[in-house]
């Protein structure tokens, strides 16, 4: 029994003596190292502003879109047929299957035209080629191969339409289905270049990008913040809206602020806007311009040239307007110390040993509660090697 005494004893013994070296090694006041991202930002509400042109048909009838929904279309290119008078579903259904042919026929055939090619003209551009290749080789114009054998593979495939459905016949198949109509077409194009959509709200001419500087307070709150969307059938009333055609380059989101929170900004200032009802996403912009003051508030418009596809569905959004980030490691502001030098310092810890940490000061909390920092360049020292850092003295 006593041996079992002494044991016990023995380990209690050796548990304190380590713990007062620990003690002695590890100052009393340290805070593990945190890594954050500290903004600047304020949660609100606004408006997206688009470069928008929406066509309106000049009579009653019948619209057919030869694109797809967010097809990316240049100017002038065009959009599809509107008639003047009324269509068969299944009409509408044949030129949509006939033009996709032509779309697929056009882009196997490339930069060759099966109409002005036949099969043997085909056999013999092939056979060119070919003999091209046996050249490059023996050069070792590896880029010329290559460029060959993807003309190879074109010609190839212009020969299999040549032989079967050619781009001619389908066209001749659309003509047949237009002549059985029996009703009066023109076509319809594309008068500035952007993303074709079906759907419009009846806000593209309350808010217009060449309007910005015009808009206040009172004009915005006079705004729905429900905008009813509306997606465009076949049939169409004169007067009625076709489609539209949506700058998918340049955009601006429209929101009201407290005029307090734009005291520290200006128009011209780099933002960030991250929409939280568009999965968080954060796209870069600058302030376009301040509204007069109004109870208050301000309208801050913000320009953003980052093309953002999941915008284009959405008028009115939950944003945070972010003025300032900055990702490092928060710490007390006491934890900061100066050398002899003016150089700005923690003292880190890494397995119970101190380190002499320099850093920049990326954000300093208004109140003085903390500091957010990263490691100073050129540090021998980096706060990432770090457990913990030194807060206060024991």
């Amino acid at each position: 029994m006593k041996k079992f005494f002494a044991i016990v004893l023995g380990i209690a013994i050796i548990a304190m003596v380590g713990y007062g070296v620990n003690y002695a090694l590890t100052p009393l006041y340290t805070q593990r190292l945190q890594y954050v991202t500290q903004e600047d930002s304020i949660n609100t509400n606004g408006f997206i502003i688009r470069d928008e042109w929406v066509m309106y048909s000049r009579s009653s009838g019948t619209v057919y879109h030869s694109v797809s929904e967010g097809e990316r279309v240049a100017k002038d290119s065009r959009i599809g047929l509107l008639f003047y008078g009324d269509v068969a579903e299944d009409s509408i259904k044949e030129l949509a299957v006939v033009d996709n042919k032509i779309k697929k026929a056009s882009a196997e055939t490339g930069d060759y035209s099966v109409e002005s090619m036949d099969s043997t003209t085909i056999e013999n551009n092939i056979y060119r080629r070919e003999n091209r290749i046996i050249d490059a080789a023996a050069e070792n114009d590896i880029i010329s191969i290559n460029q060959y054998k993807n003309d190879i593979n074109s010609l190839r495939k212009s020969n299999e339409l040549a032989s079967g459905d050619s781009l001619a016949e389908f066209e001749n198949q659309k003509n047949q289905i237009l002549g059985s109509v029996g009703v009066a077409n023109e076509d319809i194009t594309a008068q500035i270049a952007g993303v074709f959509t079906k759907y419009v709200d009846g806000y593209e001419t309350l808010l217009v990008p060449d309007d910005i500087g015009n808009y206040d307070i009172a004009y915005f709150e006079s705004l729905s913040q429900s905008p009813q969307t509306e997606k465009i059938g076949t049939r169409v009333e004169a007067g009625g809206a076709a489609f539209k055609i949506v700058n998918n380059h340049v955009w601006y989101v429209m929101m009201s602020i407290p005029s307090d929170t734009m005291k520290k900004h200006e128009t011209g200032d780099s933002v960030k806007l991250r929409f939280n009802n568009m999965a968080n996403a954060v796209v870069k912009g600058a302030i376009s311009a301040v509204s007069e003051e109004s109870d208050g508030r301000m309208l801050v418009t913000v320009k953003c040239p980052q093309y953002l596809e999941s915008a284009l569905s959405y008028r009115f959004v939950d944003v945070d307007l972010i003025f300032d980030s900055h990702d490092g490691y928060k710490v007390p502001s006491h934890a900061i110390r100066t050398d002899d030098d003016g150089k700005q310092k923690v003292i880190g810890i890494n397995s119970n040993r101190e380190y002499e940490c320099y850093c920049d000061v990326l954000f300093a909390d208004a109140d003085g509660a903390y500091v957010i920092i990263d490691s100073a360049e050129g540090a021998e020292n980096k706060l990432s090697q770090m457990d913990r850092i030194v807060v206060g003295e024991r």
